[in-house]
């Protein structure tokens, strides 16, 4: 009888990463991801102990995925509307390439299929770092506004739901100024 095949967590998140953008999140399950990756599905129980700790795994790289592309942003220097844009930007850009594993980052279907507190803290430390620099007080509900308009925005370009014309682009940027000049964030 051969040995059960082995497979590296790398082929595993790319697997469930797969599934999610090509069949959406509530296609990744122990079944789909084992038959994608080739084993048997009680051998997923090594890893995961939940569908959840599957999409946990996902959305821990996007969010590793989104830091390596936004190294540039904590350079010294850069002003805190200019981190907050990058950040803005390669939030939309990575929205745009993985719409369903970047909902997981701010809409997990549990608190278990959200990224983990250590795994997020480079992205939320870079947000809370240019808030704080620019807002007075707690930065909390300014990097709440944020994310929840970058969020809302993607989210909304992915179900094509700007309908009216004009540039898209051009709305993003122009709703971008508007909200960083809102916060504080631009003088």
């Amino acid at each position: 009888m051969p040995a059960p095949r082995r497979v590296s967590q790398e082929d595993l998140v790319a697997a469930i990463r797969r599934i999610a953008e090509a069949e959406g999140i509530d296609a990744v399950t122990m079944s789909s991801v084992a038959a994608e990756v080739g084993v048997r599905t009680p051998s997923l129980y090594k890893r995961a102990a939940h569908r959840h700790d599957l999409l946990r795994l996902a959305a821990e790289d996007a969010v590793r995925e989104l830091v390596d592309g936004m190294a540039e942003l904590g350079a010294p220097g850069r002003t805190p509307a200019e981190t907050l844009t990058g950040l803005a930007r390669a939030l939309r850009a990575f929205a745009a390439t993985a719409p369903r594993v970047s909902a997981l980052l701010f809409a997990a279907p549990s608190e278990r299929a959200a990224p983990s507190r250590a795994s997020a803290e480079p992205l939320l430390g870079a947000l809370l770092t240019a808030v704080s620099a620019a807002v007075p007080g707690d930065p909390l509900p300014a990097a709440r506004t944020f994310t929840a308009w970058v969020y809302g925005f993607c989210t909304m370009e992915q179900a094509g739901a700007f309908r009216l014309g004009g540039d898209v682009d051009e709305a993003f940027e122009y709703g971008l100024d508007a909200l960083l000049s809102t916060i504080g964030a631009r003088p």
